[in-house]
């Protein structure tokens, strides 16, 4: 489904501050990402990220 993310990175007093600003190409489409769980994909990818940074011999 069609898609674009943009995704920004910033420094922030307690560490690093991670933006993500989806946008559908329509809301049957949103609707339908939502309903498969994009929130929650998204979710996993911070942690996955978050643990990666602050790990760096897991890479």
């Amino acid at each position: 489904m069609p898609m674009t993310a943009e995704i920004t990175f910033a420094e922030h007093p307690d560490g690093t501050d991670y933006r993500v600003v989806v946008r559908h190409g329509d809301p049957t489409a949103r609707a339908h990402h939502e309903k498969l769980g994009f929130a929650d994909g998204w979710g996993s990818v911070t942690e996955q990220l978050a643990r990666l940074v602050e790990n760096p011999a897991v890479r």
